[in-house]
């Protein structure tokens, strides 16, 4: 027993030694102060050297742990390594190509150099140094060794980018359009690097910039995309559902033959378009979604252009998405001659169950649809409207003489389809039941002129 306790006191004076040992290296470690070293040249003045690309920053270390400042003062170095190597734009490049013929802004020149950033390899960490604030880091990239395996990139870049080039061609010879379009895309997307940049190679037996062939190849492909309409001019009428074959259009080349896949924007002066993008199906017909026009009857134009927006989605590199969307396409443009739908209206109207000498309804129903119908009883009609009302005898009230008058109101289309009905009745009062039969049928008139009209216009157009 007396042993036990002895091992137990043993043990815990060990445990409180290596504590007291610990909390002393803490409290030598706070004492501490930061050990400064000379500044050395380089951080007060950037080195200058013909054998080498240099590549000098710092970073602030308050706030950060190592790990974070010491990436952030690498990083800054080697951008300031990948500033100090020049890029001169080649007059037969791509990038000079695209500014001379597209008049493409100086922001989008810069915004594709900056992306086809150098990829440096084989740079070497020379010194860093830090004081209490600040770390920095030094860096080099020989130039000979730089220029070499830029070169054997580029080379590899080429060779990937004419594989993918002929892949187009091939793909095109088949009339498989837009799939060659993607290769051309990824061919390009290939060379990004060297956009401005001449790219000489061999292509099929001659030698050309391969660059510019890619390149002219895109351009080529969206010019030589035609909208093709039956007809140049239209007539449709209003209210009326379209044929869809009426406003259909062909995606096709400069050969006819019609592409598949193609992404177009649709624009319609008038109402009733029910989308503003169509994709080319897979024998080039494209149907657009506008079943009724709604607007009144006048001269509307429809327009149709390549959405290169959408095209541009073939591309996965952002820059050659912007050179793609970038690219002009041709608009195609037909017009629409909305007409007035021909309306036949029909009108039984009574009193008491006698004909009425006039037709005080069909003439206000006339008169107010004259601007959104050719009303002609003569011609076969689009739609027709019955109507029928009839006044009855009420008694009387209060000395009054009382009448209701029922009437139904039906439009239908020419297939007997019911576009619209009304059926209703409504009381009125005068001094006799003349009086109120002629006040019954000037409130419906009313009626018709404030608020039945409207309705009428509206189930036309839905």
């Amino acid at each position: 027993m007396q042993l036990n306790q002895i091992k137990m006191k043993s043990l815990q004076i060990i445990v409180l030694f290596q504590l007291l040992t610990l909390v002393a290296s803490c409290q030598t470690l706070k004492k501490q102060k930061f050990v400064k070293t000379p500044m050395p040249e380089w951080v007060k003045t950037k080195p200058q050297n013909s054998m080498y690309f240099i590549g000098v920053s710092s970073a602030p270390k308050k706030g950060f742990t190592p790990a974070d400042y010491m990436a952030s003062a690498q990083q800054k170095a080697l951008g300031d390594l990948a500033s100090s190597i020049s890029t001169n734009i080649e007059s037969s490049s791509v990038l000079s190509v695209i500014e001379s013929n597209f008049q493409l802004d100086e922001n989008y020149s810069k915004e594709i150099i900056a992306s086809t950033s150098h990829q440096l390899e084989g740079y070497e960490l020379v010194e860093t140094w830090e004081e209490e604030n600040f770390y920095w880091v030094y860096y080099r990239l020989s130039k000979s060794h730089y220029v070499k395996m830029r070169e054997e990139k580029k080379q590899q870049s080429i060779e990937e980018a004419k594989n993918k080039y002929y892949q187009a061609t091939e793909l095109m010879g088949r009339q498989l359009q837009y799939n060659a379009f993607q290769f051309y895309a990824e061919a390009l997307t290939s060379l990004k690097p060297y956009l401005g940049e001449s790219t000489i190679t061999e292509i099929n037996g001659d030698e050309k910039d391969l660059g510019n062939t890619i390149f002219s190849a895109l351009a080529d492909f969206v010019n030589d995309i035609n909208i093709s309409f039956k007809e140049s001019d239209i007539t449709i009428k209003k209210g009326i559902e379209i044929n869809p074959e009426v406003l259909s259009f062909l995606v096709i080349d400069k050969n006819k033959n019609p592409i598949s896949g193609i992404p177009v924007k649709i624009k319609f002066t008038g109402s009733g378009l029910l989308r503003n993008s169509e994709v080319s199906s897979t024998d080039g017909k494209v149907y657009i979604a506008l079943n009724k026009i709604k607007s009144s009857p006048k001269i509307e134009s429809l327009s149709v252009n390549i959405d290169m927006l959408g095209l541009s989605r073939t591309a996965k590199d952002p820059i050659i998405k912007s050179v793609i969307k970038n690219l002009p396409a041709s608009e195609t443009q037909i017009r629409v001659n909305v007409e007035k739908p021909i309306l036949n209206i029909q009108s039984e109207e009574k009193s008491f169950d006698q004909l009425r000498q006039s037709n005080s309804l069909k003439s206000s129903f006339e008169g107010l649809l004259a601007s959104e119908f050719a009303v002609n009883s003569s011609l076969k009609s689009d739609f027709n409207m019955k109507i029928t009302s009839n006044t009855t005898k009420n008694g009387y009230n209060y000395g009054e003489a009382q009448v209701v008058i029922n009437y139904t109101i039906d439009l239908t289309d020419n297939n007997g389809n019911i576009i619209y009905r009304k059926s209703s009745s409504a009381e009125y009062s005068a001094a006799d039941h003349n009086s109120a039969d002629n006040k019954a049928y000037i409130e419906l008139s009313k009626s018709i002129e404030r608020v039945i009209i409207r309705e009428v216009i509206s189930a036309v157009n839905q």
